[in-house]
């Protein structure tokens, strides 16, 4: 039986997962702000309900590539990325916000237009995939579509152009926390729930066979990721083969959050980077929630690619109050720059 208590601390979680500490101003500051009145709002109403939904943050489902083998040795910490990664680094018009990587040329965009727009970084043009009243909350997508939340109702857009936005049907509850594209299914998590599912031409949703008391992280994988942030999960399932990966923290490791390989945690005031089975650890600055693709984290100015083990720094827009601010969304990482956007995309970065 869920308590009172339980679903408290989990509103609390939703609260402190729609937080942004590194944003960029105007726009992204509003959004964050938006989330904590609106995750705070709906502590009464989940309460009522004793079974309520969890709150969702944009979650895009690349394929998961599992590393076996053994990483190379780093390379020296401070390269900067776009002597590193030129491949994955351009500029956008200012007017558009990125939101998600979808290929190594593509990213999805938010224009001033009120727009959900597809960048190409080669061809420097932009094409529209829909018109909305305001940015989406949450959102997935493909390498052929695009699905969003937005008045309790999911919503699906080609990619391509000439397509049009359709409604696919009611996700019930406004909380949820995570939301995948899986084949011809709609995904998606909640903190109490488990982990559910709808067809993109609609239906009736149905919870995913064996989730109960999982959340999605990259379809197929969920984890049985603890409501207490201090407090490790204790396995990753893959929701396709049933297969499962026990996490094993390191010595001291807590509140970790993990791919099927790698995870991130905390050891007093470090950020830790292990392998899932424990096998390896090493302290960085700031890395924080789960890896991109299994692979990439970032927080602090860096990027860390956990195959290669390689850090790479990146540096933001530089503000007149001599701070810097950066922004990330799924596989994108970006700041202000020259009357611009700089964009790194991730899904830009080859394969080890």
């Amino acid at each position: 039986m869920t308590t009172e208590k339980e679903l408290a601390q989990a509103l609390r979680t939703i609260a402190d997962r729609a937080e942004n500490q590194d944003v960029l101003p105007g726009v992204m500051a509003k959004r964050r702000r938006r989330r904590r009145r609106k995750a705070k709002g709906a502590l009464a109403a989940v309460c009522a309900a004793a079974l309520g939904w969890g709150a969702m943050a944009a979650w895009p489902a690349p394929q998961v590539v599992v590393d076996t083998a053994e990483p190379r040795l780093a390379q020296p910490e401070g390269n900067a990325v776009e002597r590193l990664w030129p491949q994955a680094v351009f500029t956008m018009p200012a007017r558009s916000r990125p939101l998600a990587a979808i290929s190594a040329t593509e990213v999805l965009a938010w224009g001033e237009r009120g727009t959900l727009e597809v960048y190409n970084a080669a061809s420097k043009r932009s094409r529209t995939v829909a018109a909305l009243r305001q940015a989406p909350r949450h959102l997935a997508i493909g390498r052929e579509r695009v699905v969003w939340l937005a008045d309790g109702q999911a919503w699906v857009a080609p990619l391509r152009a000439g397509g049009q936005a359709r409604k696919v049907g009611p996700i019930p509850g406004e909380n949820v926390d995570r939301m995948a594209l899986a084949g011809q299914d709609i995904v998606w998590s909640a903190p109490l729930d488990g982990l559910w599912r709808m067809r993109i031409d609609g239906g009736v949703p149905e919870r995913v066979p064996g989730s109960k008391g999982l959340q999605l992280v990259e379809w197929p994988w969920a984890t049985d990721e603890p409501l207490d942030v201090r407090t490790n999960p204790t396995k990753v399932v893959n929701l396709q083969t049933g297969g499962t990966i026990k996490v094993r923290p390191a010595a001291g490791v807590e509140g970790l959050r993990c791919g099927p390989t790698w995870c991130t945690g905390t050891r007093g005031d470090d950020t830790v980077v292990q392998r899932s089975d424990g096998s390896w650890n090493d302290v960085h600055r700031g890395l924080r929630d789960y890896p991109y693709r299994d692979r990439f984290f970032t927080g602090s100015g860096e990027i860390y690619d956990a195959r290669t083990r390689t850090t790479v720094t990146f540096e933001g827009a530089q503000l007149p109050s001599g701070g810097r601010q950066w922004s990330s969304g799924s596989g994108v990482i970006f700041w202000t720059e020259g009357g611009g956007v700089r964009v790194v995309n991730l899904a830009a970065v080859a394969q080890p």
